[in-house]
Formats: C-alpha cells, structure tokens, sequence
C-alpha cells in the first residue's frame, strides 16, 4: 500500500499478476475503499518500484525497467501522469565491455503444469556453437523470491553476473512455494521446507531450457547459494546427484531442528518434528556424490556455523570427500571477506565444472570515470 487519501476515499497501491506476460511484474493501481473504482495508473507492461517523497501527497517516484529494459525514472502524480523525466539509465559502458541483459524465462514446473519463471545469464563471449557449463543460482524462499523483474537483481544477483562472466551459463528462477503468486503457489511450502523451493522445478526447468539451447552442458551443472540458498545448494546435491554434479554452500542453515523456530515452525508448523527432520541436510549427508564447497563465518549471527561443521563432521563419517572453508571472524552475509569468500567459490566452481585451474586473481575495483566524479560531487 502506497498511499491512503482520506478525503476521496481512495486507497493507491502496488499490485502483481497484472501484466501478462510476467506476473510478477508491479503495477501502480487505485482502488476506491469499498472495494469500487479499480485501475491500473501504470498500464504499460512494466515493472514499477516506487519512492513515496516524505509527504506523499501530490506525487511518488517511479522506476519503470523489466530485466532486459533499462529503468527510466520519473515524478508522477496519482493520475499515471509523467510530470517530469528524471534519469534515463545508459547502459553503453556496460555493453561495451560484453555485457548483454539476461533472458526472462516461463517453463513449466515438475508437475508439466504451472508456469513458473526465472532468467538466464549467457556467458560473455557468448557462442551459439559450443557447449556451457551451467551453474544454477538458487535462494529457495519461501519468504521471498529469487528472481526480481526489474533492471536491477539487487543482492541475489550478486554471483549471476561475475559467474557468466567467467564462461558459465547461469539460471535463476522461482520454484512453487516462494512468494509473489498466489496462495496456492506460496502453499507449496507449507510443511515442505525440505523441498527447498521445490528443487524438482529446478531440475525441471534445466531439461526444458536445455531442449532449445543445445549449448546448456547438463553434464555439467553445479549449484550455487547463501544462507537459505546455502541450505538449498548442499540440498540439491543430496537430493539430486544426477543434476548436480558441484556445488558450494555459503552460511547454509542444514538443519531446521537447529535454526530459528520463528522461521521454522512458519512454514512447517509448530510441533512439527518429523518436518524438521526431513527438512536435515545432515541425516543425508551419505548421499552426496558430486563436489562440495562449504563455507560459513565463524561469528554467523543469523546461522550458526554449527550448522555447517554438524554437516562436515556427518560427511566425514560417511567417508564423501568435500572442501570446508571457515572464515575467521565473519558474520552471516561474510561481507567483510566477500571479495575472498567470492574467490574460493567461483575458483571451485571453475575446476570442477570446467576442469581447468583458474588464475590468480582478486576482483578488480570498479573504475568511476572523471565524469561521474564530478557528478558526484558537484
């Protein structure tokens, strides 16, 4: 919710499922307060986020993009009327240096029914006539989602871009129960939480994006994720070795019966044990087949490294060969460290996947041109 104005009983608000092509794409509506008089004040097919100034009276900012759309933003007032253009984003640098906008995806879930929708990275230097390996970057929810429809992935798409950057071909999508669609989708995690975002619309939707673009390796996919995500990748290994063949965990909380009731017992009730237990990455540590990466900061004040060091110490008694990385005086999000953090885990991903030792490098700092400085600083 936007805005209420009082006087003309009207309540203005952002609404998805509104735009065809992309439900999850936002829309600016109005709607008197008995429920009479809905519109649309954005109709163009666009994703809309919105900036309320501190009053909020007379007019809001608007930032029109899709994921392939660069944003315009603009001051509107409440009628949809574009009062003044303020920022028109130029992207030449970016495609200078090879980029190209991701693909918005629609496949159908493991039920052969449900739409579901993702995007996909291409790797730089792009080839339609070789062969990728594909690495599936996941966050499983269900409190909210992967894939954003605007320009701008925000903090989930931190690795998607440097991945494909380094010869990958990346996927994110949102599987049943994460949230954004309706309530029978976001049900789809209720007591499931061991289905990590319905990991079978992962593998699904990897075979279906495979059958028209030859150039997707499904021989060799890894999966990549942070926190719930974390939880998720070491899942996927366990749960699906056929498909993923390496994967790297960072700050993965493994074992609800261990983890936050308040996040828990949300989506698999209170008292509920036997989905705790299923939702255990440890008591499925014998399973894992491929390559792991397991990575978490030793002062994690959102999941606790137990988690990952219980999962460690049940893969070494079942014998399976895997890597661990503990960070020293690192948090949950390893911010402090990410720039290493972010290294050890392409770098594994390059040999495992393919099968090549990566260089010696650091992620070079971002240069700002004079310009922008002293635009800066005007």
């Amino acid at each position: 919710m936007l805005r209420v104005d009082e006087a003309e009983r009207v309540v203005y608000f952002t609404a998805s499922g509104l735009v065809d092509e992309d439900p999850y794409r936002r829309t600016v509506c109005r709607a008197a307060l008995d429920g009479s008089g809905f519109a649309m004040v954005t109709d163009d097919g666009l994703d809309h986020v919105v900036t309320l100034p501190a009053d909020g009276r007379e007019y809001f900012i608007d930032s029109a993009s899709t994921v392939d759309t660069p944003p315009v933003t603009s001051v509107r007032d409440w009628a949809g009327r574009v009062l003044v253009e303020l920022e028109r984003a130029d992207i030449t640098e970016l495609t200078a240096t090879g980029w190209t906008p991701p693909e918005r995806f629609r496949v159908k879930a493991a039920d052969g029914v449900t739409d579901i929708y993702g995007v996909l990275y291409r790797p730089r230097g792009f080839d339609p006539y070789r062969q990728y390996p594909v690495v599936d970057n996941l966050y499983p929810g269900p409190q909210v989602n992967r894939v954003a429809p605007c320009f701008d992935p925000g903090g989930m798409g931190l690795d998607a871009e440097p991945l494909a950057a380094l010869g990958f071909v990346v996927v994110a999508l949102d599987g049943r129960g994460t949230p954004g669609r309706s309530k029978a989708f976001h049900d789809a995690s209720y007591g499931r939480l061991a289905d990590a975002g319905c990991l079978a619309d992962h593998a699904a939707a990897l075979r279906q994006l495979a059958r028209t673009r030859p150039w997707m390796d499904l021989d060799r996919v890894g999966v990549f994720g942070h926190s719930g995500g974390g939880f998720a990748a070491a899942r996927a290994m366990l749960d699906f070795p056929e498909v993923y063949k390496a994967g790297v965990a960072l700050s993965g909380s493994h074992d609800a019966r261990h983890f936050n009731p308040g996040f828990v017992e949300t989506y698999d009730g209170a008292d509920n044990p036997e989905a705790w237990a299923r939702t255990s990455n440890v008591d499925l540590a014998d399973r894992l087949a491929g390559k792991l990466l397991l990575v978490h900061g030793e002062m994690d004040d959102q999941v606790h490294p137990d988690h990952t060091l219980r999962l460690a110490d049940r893969l070494i008694a079942a014998d399976k060969d895997f890597e661990l990385l503990i960070v020293p005086g690192a948090e949950h999000t390893l911010l402090d460290h990410l720039a290493y953090v972010r290294k050890r885990s392409w770098d594994f991903l390059v040999r495992e996947l393919m099968g090549t030792q990566p260089p010696a490098y650091r992620p070079a700092p971002i240069a700002i041109g004079p310009e922008l400085l002293g635009e800066l600083f005007a």
